[in-house]
């Protein structure tokens, strides 16, 4: 594929002028392609969710979906095009469901239990990343935080009265839980750092 080849390719050159050290080859290698996958989705992404829940909405659960899932981890697809249509799946998906919910009530409940999902099961780790027991713990406060703003935003767009702004956060937050979930139980996907916290005591 031709964004692996140029990913290693560059690899390759940040080695051989010393800029990484071997051992962060792997990590800098899943950055660089999440970062290229990440770009070339949201040219993807955005219009395609914007015909579902119109340009507000759109900007709104794709912010959302991103903010929370850069710190919370979750399943990821074994390829970058996995990834990507993953992603596609996703947005339609619940673009879809965000449209389709308009009582104020069952959005407050999906996001509610979204959120304590996320505080449960978050953050995920993913093999690429191989994070420490100490750097998942790490995350966790920056996790509280993203999921405070999150839903802070779903507050503010239902007392500006912009319901389908508040249903794409809703939405956008339930699946980021869904993710988490389907990593949590994946024992190939994600390693979580709590056995190894408890052989650390």
């Amino acid at each position: 594929m031709a964004v692996e080849q140029t990913v290693r390719r560059l690899i390759r050159w940040l080695l051989t002028k010393q800029y990484i050290k071997p051992e962060q080859s792997e990590w800098c290698h899943y950055m660089l392609i999440q970062y290229i996958m990440s770009i070339l989705s949201l040219f993807l992404l955005l219009p395609v969710s914007a015909v579902i829940v119109g340009v507000w909405g759109a900007v709104f659960y794709t912010a959302t979906f991103r903010i929370l899932r850069q710190r919370t981890g979750g399943y990821h697809a074994r390829t970058p095009h996995g990834c990507l249509l993953v992603s596609l799946v996703l947005q339609v998906l619940f673009s879809l469901l965000a449209a389709a919910t308009k009582d104020l009530y069952v959005l407050t409940t999906v996001i509610l239990l979204s959120e304590v999902a996320i505080f449960l099961l978050g953050p995920a780790n993913h093999p690429e990343l191989h994070l420490s027991a100490k750097e998942l713990k790490a995350v966790k406060p920056r996790m509280y935080v993203r999921q405070a703003i999150a839903f802070l935003a779903y507050v503010v767009a239902l007392l500006t009265h912009q319901g389908m702004v508040a249903s794409c956060i809703a939405m956008a937050t339930f699946a980021v839980a869904i993710l988490l979930a389907v990593a949590h139980v994946d024992d190939g996907e994600i390693h979580r750092f709590k056995k190894e916290h408890v052989n650390q005591k």
